[in-house]
């Protein structure tokens, strides 16, 4: 081979050195990103799962059967469960303890710590309250009063007079108060679960005096339970 082509072949494979060189520059530019991008995915990964186990875990313990503020799994009382606070939240789910949580029910916000800015766990939840109602009898027009449907619990207050003996009283069929000497005073008694629940009162000699029935009433509506927690 002549000057002139040993000189053309030394520059091709100066050219070829060069261009491998970059490529390696390209690759190892390219897998440092590469590793700089998982990295962070990694460190996101790592702190979003447990935000997120702490928020489904606080939703699902504050729906639970067993919480003070439940009157069964998924049915809250909506007295109770305003009075939540963020002791309360850390008791219940420990995964929270330390991190910024809000708890909101519908639209209120029921309890509040920092700014949480991470995962949202919702539910949707029946919200049951109470209403107390009463009603009074006189046992000279009636001696039968209905109740609303579930009803569970009534209190009686009954008084007699003159000759007049209450001698039972029934929810229904079934026999809930019984004295042959005579009912007088307050009584607290279950109502089976039939619809509709009647209570009636036997009397006996005259018809004087009466009795208040009182219950709570039940109102429900269902509403969005949102748990969000700092990452």
């Amino acid at each position: 081979m002549n000057a002139a082509g040993l000189r053309a072949a030394d520059a091709r494979g100066q050219a070829n050195l060069l261009a491998l060189a970059a490529a390696l520059v390209l690759l190892t530019a390219a897998t440092v990103g590469s590793v700089a991008l998982a990295d962070r995915a990694l460190g996101g990964a790592d702190r979003d799962p447990g935000a997120r186990h702490a928020a489904e875990a606080a939703s699902a313990r504050l729906v639970a059967a067993d919480a003070n503020h439940t009157r069964r799994a998924n049915v809250v009382n909506r007295m109770a469960v305003r009075t939540l606070d963020a002791a309360d939240i850390d008791r219940l789910a420990p995964p929270v303890r330390g991190r910024a949580v809000r708890v909101r029910l519908g639209n209120e916000t029921l309890l509040e710590r920092g700014d949480p800015d991470g995962p949202t766990v919702r539910r949707l939840v029946r919200v049951e309250g109470g209403e107390r109602r009463s009603e009074s009898l006189n046992f000279a027009e009636r001696t039968v009063v209905s109740l609303p449907d579930r009803v569970r619990r009534v209190r009686l207050d009954v008084s007699a007079g003159g000759n007049t003996t209450v001698v039972t009283v029934r929810a229904n069929d079934r026999v809930v108060l019984h004295d042959r000497s005579g009912l007088a005073g307050e009584y607290v008694v279950s109502v089976p679960p039939v619809t509709p629940p009647r209570l009636s009162f036997t009397v006996e000699g005259g018809r004087d005096g009466g009795a208040t029935v009182e219950w709570t009433a039940t109102n429900a509506s269902a509403e969005t339970l949102e748990v969000t927690v700092g990452a």
